[in-house]
């Protein structure tokens, strides 16, 4: 059965090819198919943020206004420009990726609301040297255990 080629995706050193099944084929496009494979620069601490922890923009913007301290949500929406439900989404993402942390204040005449703050650039600079290191140990392994298996 014939599959028709649905999209040609060009990403530095590979095209890729699909069809509305499956990766048909990897073309590298260079002799030395590693160039570049390991080359990624970070100018500036979001972009490591964004690698490590798979942030979108509104995720390091909000992260990056709470550097400075803690904050409410209403003031999170001022420093970022964008509605209180998607700062709420935002910050329930972070929290989850545990590199914010919340702590509750009640209020005298009832009811309570949320304090957000950033958890520390060590903290997360020790999170991201333990991903790395889990990552080098897994990729190291696998090279070692399972290069020489027959393709799938």
């Amino acid at each position: 059965m014939k599959h028709s080629i649905i999209s040609v995706v060009h990403i530095p050193y590979t095209t890729v090819i699909k069809d509305n099944l499956h990766v048909q084929m990897i073309v590298m496009s260079v002799k030395e198919p590693m160039v570049g494979l390991f080359s990624k620069s970070f100018d500036k601490p979001s972009d490591l943020l964004c690698c490590a922890f798979g942030l979108r923009n509104s995720e390091i913007d909000t992260y990056f206004s709470l550097i400075s301290g803690p904050k409410a949500v209403e003031e999170i929406t001022e420093l970022i420009g964008k509605d209180r439900s998607t700062v709420q989404r935002v910050l329930n993402r972070l929290l989850k990726k545990n590199l914010v942390e919340r702590s509750t204040h009640f209020i005298e005449r009832g009811g309570y609301y949320y304090e957000y703050s950033a958890k520390s650039t060590d903290d997360v600079r020790e999170e991201i040297l333990a991903q790395l290191e889990k990552w080098y140990k897994a990729t190291r392994s696998f090279l070692k255990q399972s290069w020489s298996q027959t393709p799938q």
